[in-house]
């Protein structure tokens, strides 16, 4: 059972504000759960370092689309190699973002299909990883790698915060809510890593767009409804915002929204842990397809993981409960898969 020596865990590190991201990826829970098994994260790669179907064959033709947000599955692999002390799996991750990099333009940007967007995953991803590494043990073996990013990070960031571009984003972004959260963590924790100002100062207007856009029901909405999976992973952006990036004002501006939206996602959960789709907007009833071409479904990870990540901070026992309830349904095979 995934339980008892996550409780212990969390009993030490729930500090309320001052819990950390680090922390969190690496408790015991984390360890059992999304990081148990870093050989297995991030492995649909290339040896070059491409990531995913799209662009391994993009990388092998040079030819077709490719996505640079596809690429940010080499922080779960890092993440995982953090908390389970597996250089291969780190290595593994940093050489996916660093196939990345080599794929920029001189402006920051990357040549790839709903470019503004893209770049937020990719930017949040490596911004994520190089902080995770700075406060792990293994900080000073990879820091030469990390430095080599940091002009990548800037640009990136600055192409985002240009005009033009913040224009094209936004009009896009419109109908999703989750979009706020990832811009916000992508700018703020580039800047927290670049040690950049106007980057923080950027991702706060995000934070407070989305704080606005919250239903009364306590669901961030997206394509003018709700949606389980993807108000986690909003979430969890959100959170990463929260103990990251957010100063004491900015934390009191977000907490009302963490406490409503979490209070809102319990409802979706079934007492077995199953999540219910009913009126998701986007995943688990066949709506929308990912990059490869494959139905979307229900992201069970991105749920336990901000059930548990929010009741490191808060102390909350019964986001806690929710958490290892749906990670235990997750992880045992009982989600039917596929649908």
């Amino acid at each position: 059972m995934i339980g008892k020596a996550c409780v212990m865990v969390w009993l030490v590190v729930a500090a309320g504000p001052t819990a950390s991201d680090y922390e969190f990826e690496t408790c015991e829970f984390m360890k059992q759960t999304l990081h148990r098994d870093p050989s297995k994260v991030a492995t649909d790669t290339s040896p070059s370092g491409a990531c995913g179907p799209v662009n391994r064959e993009f990388d092998r033709t040079g030819q077709g689309k490719w996505y640079i947000e596809e690429q940010r599955y080499g922080e779960l692999a890092v993440a995982a190699g953090v908390a389970k002390h597996d250089t291969d799996a780190i290595d593994r991750g940093m050489s996916i973002l660093e196939w990345g990099f080599r794929h920029q333009e001189a402006d920051g940007s990357f040549q790839c299909p709903d470019r503004f967007h893209s770049t937020s995953f990719f930017l949040e991803a490596t911004s994520h990883s190089c902080l995770l590494l700075l406060r792990s043990p293994f900080a000073q073996k990879y820091r030469p790698r990390i430095e080599a990013f940091k002009p990548g990070i800037r640009a990136a960031a600055r192409w985002m915060m240009r005009e033009k571009n913040e224009i094209t984003g936004k009009k896009a972004n419109t109908p999703y809510t989750h979009r706020r959260y990832l811009v916000a963590a992508a700018l703020g924790e580039a800047g927290v890593l670049c040690k950049d100002e106007p980057m923080i100062a950027a991702s706060k207007r995000y934070v407070r767009e989305g704080i606005g856009l919250q239903a009364p029901e306590g669901y961030n909405p997206e394509k003018g409804g709700h949606d389980v999976s993807y108000n986690a992973v909003g979430l969890l952006y959100a959170l990463r915002y929260y103990t990251i990036v957010a100063d004491e004002a900015t934390q009191a501006e977000l907490r009302p929204m963490l406490e409503r939206s979490m209070a809102w996602l319990s409802t979706r959960v079934l007492p077995d842990g199953q999540l219910d789709p009913t009126g998701n907007t986007r995943t688990g009833l066949g709506q929308e397809k990912n990059r490869a071409g494959k139905i979307k479904n229900m992201s069970y990870g991105s749920v336990y993981r901000v059930f548990a990540y929010w009741s490191m901070i808060s102390g909350d026992e019964t986001c806690r409960k929710l958490g290892e309830l749906v990670a235990h349904y997750d992880l045992e095979g009982k989600k039917p898969r596929g649908k």
